[in-house]
């Protein structure tokens, strides 16, 4: 954080499609939190003549216009420049080098002028204090932890079986999935997208659990069964590791309020052009056969059983859209 901003920055970390775009929105419900979206790996090429999450084309997006002239008159520089070093310094594979990079290096101390110019921006632009990036990019988690001191991370949490079920799902639509930002075609075989997600859900829960460990005040696991299960008890958590009060998002929550899309660029389909609700249900995975359940659980068990994905949170709990009545 820049000296004499009061700008508050949170980061959820973790695997994809665990919940966070439903979460994030329900933060946003919050008069004092910005949420849009993922933020930093958002600026995608091509990100100019994109529509925002709420229908807006990004180039003619008042919004955006707002954050693009405060960046530019933060950083001194363009946006455009500048959220393309970010998306490069956000790759996943360059976590290691995150983790032993000098703090007084040139690259970290652009990335720590840049990152936090842009969070700045979307606070004043939006004239909330607090920015919530849910990116969940490990590298960039790494980064804010270390060179950041201001910036808190959010551990989001799902069962490994409901991952590689949302995940099997999205491979079925598309025929493709991506790992490690490369595309590969699947036409009917899920074994090795089926195995590569449980590997990489294991490895990332170990990872974001150390440093957990190191940073205890700065980093907090959440469960997204919980936020379904005791969303207020989950939330008053949450404000009680913030300092944040999150009356907004316990209010939508407790009253299955219809939430409005904002000005996220990137995030699923519950982000584009679908007005929902917290409304969450139990349900059982629907695309696994017992063959990818065992694959999942071989490749998961250490922590899934750390957990409690093999005990009291086996259900697993999904939220589901509800339309705007008419």
């Amino acid at each position: 954080m820049r000296q004499g901003s009061p700008t508050k920055y949170l980061y959820i970390v973790g695997r994809g499609h665990s919940g966070s775009t439903i979460f994030s929105m329900l933060m946003n419900e919050s008069s004092s939190v910005a949420s849009e979206g993922e933020i930093v790996i958002g600026f995608r090429p091509g990100y100019e003549g994109k529509r925002c999450a709420n229908g807006e084309i990004f180039s003619a997006s008042p919004f955006w216009n707002k954050v693009a002239s405060a960046f530019e008159r933060q950083a001194v520089g363009s946006l455009a420049d500048g959220v393309r070093f970010l998306s490069q310094r956000a790759y996943c594979l360059r976590a290691p080098g995150q983790l032993f990079a000098a703090s007084g290096s040139r690259d970290v101390l652009e990335e720590k002028r840049l990152i936090e110019a842009l969070y700045d921006s979307i606070a004043e632009a939006s004239e909330r204090p607090t920015v919530l990036d849910s990116s969940k990019e490990l590298s960039t988690a790494i980064f804010l932890l270390r060179h950041v001191p201001e910036a808190k991370l959010i551990h989001f949490v799902r069962s490994p079986f409901g991952v590689a079920d949302s995940y099997v799902k999205r491979i079925k639509a598309a025929k493709t999935f991506h790992v490690f930002r490369i595309g590969f075609r699947v036409e009917r075989h899920y074994f090795v997208p089926i195995l590569i997600s449980a590997l990489l859900w294991s490895v990332e829960s170990l990872a974001c659990e150390l440093l957990r460990l190191v940073h205890p005040k700065r980093v907090v696991t959440i469960h997204y069964e919980d936020l379904c299960a005791q969303p207020i008890a989950l939330l008053e958590r949450l404000e009680t590791f913030t300092g944040l009060s999150l009356a907004g998002a316990k209010a939508a929550a407790a009253e299955r309020r219809v939430m409005q899309p904002g000005h996220a660029l990137s995030g699923n389909r519950l982000m584009r052009g679908e007005e929902i609700a917290f409304s969450p249900k139990r349900g059982l995975t629907r695309h696994l056969t017992r063959f990818d359940k065992a694959i999942v659980a071989l490749c998961t068990f250490p922590m899934a059983i750390a957990y409690g994905y093999f005990g009291r949170r086996a259900l697993k709990p999904a939220v589901v859209m509800r339309q705007l009545p008419q």
